[in-house]
């Protein structure tokens, strides 16, 4: 449990130290100073011409450290943290909790629903015959072929379809005004992360049924079900929590994009909008992203580890 819990706290503070060193490179590779000067003087109107400034490549270590330093205290006092838009500086805090929770719902929304389903699906799988499971598996390699937007894009319209055709609206497609579309973003950003758990789990669980122990089990007539949800789901189980990184990697892959076919302005479409030029405030968001993830990883780690020592 000890070594467990020091090669959580490892992977913590790598991934926060990533975090920091990335969204700090452009202070690294670019004279920021300058950069952000001659930014102010356009937004605030004093420059109307950049046509004669460049950007030149160059290595700024000094200012780099300085601005991973700016960026820790800046993390350590989130309440004095503000960032620069269009002239002028605003606080953080009022603006970051109106994005950062509608983002969260739906990439946890879609955390959950991947899981949920995808082992409803596996386990279903396991139910059908061979044929209709080489059907099955076809089914879900083309679909993973397709892009992530054309299948976002695919679902609106079959909402948009189904809604002229009978006249009955099922979800909301975008975000308008007061009304806000909740329901289908969530199924939208968890299909290719469904995917993924469905494939994982039917390779997993078809690899089980064909261990002695299964054929020994069904030789004392225990039904199928049975075997497939007490045994093969089991003990894939935890393989499978091994595999949330990746789902993670998906579903964060693809919140951009839902974020702005959706018209939802979140955490995403906010760190696009005005990471750029405030690197502090993208580390900030990325780590906000990234800590209920660690903590769901850590707990989930730490209780496998007690329920099997191994």
């Amino acid at each position: 449990m000890i070594k467990t819990a020091g090669k959580l706290l490892s992977f913590f503070l790598l991934s926060i130290l990533g975090i920091l060193l990335f969204t700090s490179l452009p202070v690294l590779i670019y004279d920021y100073s300058v950069l952000m000067n001659n930014t102010r003087l356009i937004d605030t109107g004093q420059l109307d011409n950049n046509s004669f400034l460049t950007n030149s490549i160059q290595f700024e270590l000094h200012a780099y450290l300085q601005q991973l330093k700016f960026t820790v205290q800046q993390i350590m006092d989130l309440t004095q943290t503000t960032y620069y838009s269009n002239g002028s500086d605003y606080q953080l805090l009022p603006a970051f909790l109106e994005v950062y929770p509608q983002s969260l719902s739906f990439f946890m929304g879609g955390l959950l629903a991947s899981l949920l389903v995808g082992i409803s699906f596996a386990v279903i799988y396991m139910i059908f015959p061979y044929h209709i499971r080489l059907i099955i598996k076809k089914v879900i390699l083309a679909i993973e072929t397709l892009p992530d937007v054309f299948i976002i894009i695919l679902v609106q319209l079959t909402v948009i379809w189904f809604y002229k055709t009978t006249g009955l609206l099922m979800f909301n497609i975008v975000n308008v005004y007061k009304t806000e579309a909740y329901f289908l973003p969530i199924f939208t950003i968890s299909i290719l992360p469904t995917l993924y758990v469905t494939k994982y789990l039917i390779l997993s669980m078809e690899d089980e049924a064909n261990k002695s122990y299964i054929e020994f089990a069904r030789g004392k007539g225990l039904k199928s079900i049975y075997l497939i949800i007490v045994y093969m789901l089991k003990n894939t189980a935890s393989s499978l929590f091994g595999q949330t990184k990746t789902i993670f990697w998906i579903l964060l892959s693809n919140l951009l994009i839902l974020e702005i076919i959706f018209n939802i302005y979140g955490i995403m479409r906010f760190i696009a909008e005005y990471g750029v030029e405030n690197p502090h405030l993208a580390a900030i968001s990325m780590i906000a992203i990234f800590l209920p993830f660690f903590i769901i990883f850590a707990t989930g780690s730490l209780l496998i580890r007690k329920l099997d020592p191994r």
